[in-house]
């Protein structure tokens, strides 16, 4: 057999071999990345959730819901929203929201919010600002500022722009992308609370996409 042809053959058995084994790992690894999401969904929703008159998003009480929310998410104007009930009726919802223009693209939020608008907890899902300035928006003391208002309770600007947001030091467009979140989140629910209330759970798996 030539040379070439061996060589084609090693490199080929090669390959096949760590693409099974690739195969192998990714069939045993997906399962506990899903459920690894699975939980942080969770904790996520339940750390946003209304649960407290006063609410504070460095504690995490006892959420106000007796369902599943995971399992009662709609999808309305392309936003993601996960419906907490208490005996079968909605107490707070539970909105991916994305704010637009950050440092570093976009961020995905979870922004709770009882069903008058008002901002029961925060929390961030994906954002890609720089480590030390940005990326202090995962900080629950500067989401304290932001939680317990609601659409009219403040004026939803940095002081930068003449609203009453206390920006991060050195982050001040993290800042703004943060209130783009809640914003959207507090118009989704005004707008379309009836809808958000009445819709159909999404399916397992399903994906809400924008119309």
């Amino acid at each position: 057999m030539p040379e070439s042809a061996r060589m084609i053959l090693v490199l080929t058995a090669i390959s096949g071999a760590a693409g099974l084994g690739l195969a192998a790992m990714n069939s045993v690894t997906e399962p506990l990345i899903a459920e690894n999401e699975r939980l942080f969904t969770l904790r996520s929703i339940a750390g946003v959730m209304p649960a407290a008159d006063e609410p504070d998003p460095c504690a995490r009480p006892d959420p106000a819901y007796d369902n599943s929310p995971e399992q009662d998410a709609v999808c309305v104007g392309g936003f993601r929203v996960y419906r907490g009930r208490r005996g079968g009726e909605v107490v707070g919802l539970a909105v991916e929201s994305v704010g637009d223009e950050a440092y570093g693209g976009t961020i995905l939020a979870l922004v709770g919010l009882a069903l008058d608008g008002t901002v029961t907890g925060i929390e961030v899902l994906r954002h890609g600002e720089t480590p030390g300035l940005g990326s202090l928006i995962t900080d629950c003391g500067w989401r304290r500022q932001l939680v317990g208002k609601g659409p009219d309770g403040q004026v939803w600007k940095v002081k930068k722009d003449g609203g009453d947001v206390d920006a991060i030091a050195g982050a001040t467009i993290s800042s703004r992308s943060m209130i783009d979140a809640v914003l959207k989140a507090q118009r989704l629910l005004a707008e379309k609370k009836d809808e958000i209330l009445a819709a159909a759970p999404l399916e397992a798996r399903e994906v809400c996409h924008a119309p």
